[in-house]
C-alpha cells in the first residue's frame, strides 16, 4: 500500500470513530501502525507551494506575518533553511521591534533548522505554557524571519519533543488555547498563524522569557 493511501485510510478511521480530539492524533498513529505494520512510514505534514510575486511584509488589515510561503522551502517539508540567521533575525527585529540582541537569545539555526535557544525551564512552569511559548516563537520568528504565512504544527511539535515537553494528549488542546493565534487544517495538516495582538504582544512576550522588565 502506497503511503499517501495507508494515512488516508488511517485518518479517515479516526473521523469515522467520531473520536475525542484530545486522542485523535495517538488513534491516527496507531492506525498507521494497524495499516502498514511492516512499513517504516514518515507522518510528514503537507506543505502548499510557494507562491511567487509576494513580499514578506504584514498584511495591513490581518496582522499575520509574511504573505509568500507557509513553509514549503523553509523545514516545512523536511528540507533545511537556506537563509543566513543574520538576514532572518534582521527580518524578525525590522517587523516586531524586538532587538538582535534578544533575538539571538532567543532562537538560533542548528544545521538548517530553526530552533528555540531558551532551555525549557525558561519556557514556563509547565508542559502546557512551554508549548505555547515555543508555538508563539516559531510562529513569529518563521513567519516574519522566513516570509511564512503560516507555520506547521509539525515544526512546534518536534521542538517540544526535542525540548522533552510534548503531552501526546494534550498537544491540541494546548495549542488551541493560545491567545491571539489562528489555527487552521486538520490531523497533521495544522498551521498556525498569528493575529495583529499577537504580533504587537510580542516583545513583552519575548521580554517575560529573557526576563527583563
Amino acid at each position: 500500500m502506497e503511503v499517501s493511501e495507508t494515512l488516508k485510510k488511517a485518518w479517515t478511521a479516526v473521523e469515522d470513530a467520531g473520536l475525542p480530539e484530545k486522542i485523535q492524533e495517538v488513534a491516527f498513529r496507531e492506525a498507521v501502525r494497524l495499516l502498514a505494520p511492516t512499513q517504516v512510514v514518515a507522518v510528514a505534514p503537507a506543505t502548499a507551494p510557494r507562491t511567487s510575486g509576494q513580499t514578506g511584509k504584514p498584511g495591513a488589515t490581518s496582522g499575520s506575518p509574511g504573505s509568500g510561503t507557509n513553509g514549503g522551502d523553509s523545514n516545512g517539508d523536511g528540507s533545511k533553511i537556506t537563509e543566513a540567521e543574520s538576514t532572518i533575525l534582521d527580518n524578525v527585529e525590522q517587523h516586531t521591534g524586538v532587538s538582535r540582541e534578544k533575538l539571538e537569545e532567543l532562537v538560533h539555526l542548528d544545521n538548517g533548522v530553526l530552533k528555540v535557544s531558551l532551555p525549557g525551564i525558561k519556557l514556563g512552569k509547565n508542559n502546557a505554557d512551554k508549548t505555547r511559548a515555543i508555538a508563539q516563537i516559531l510562529t513569529i520568528v518563521r513567519g516574519f524571519g522566513l516570509n511564512e504565512s503560516e507555520t506547521s504544527l509539525e515544526l512546534v511539535r518536534a521542538e517540544a519533543q526535542r525540548l522533552k515537553c510534548y503531552d501526546s494528549a494534550n498537544f491540541s488542546s494546548q495549542i488551541k488555547a493560545l491567545n491571539g493565534y489562528l489555527i487552521t487544517g486538520s490531523g497533521t495538516n495544522r498551521h498556525i498563524r498569528a493575529k495583529s495582538a499577537a504580533i504587537n504582544g510580542f516583545p513583552a512576550f519575548v521580554d517575560s522569557l529573557l526576563d527583563e522588565s
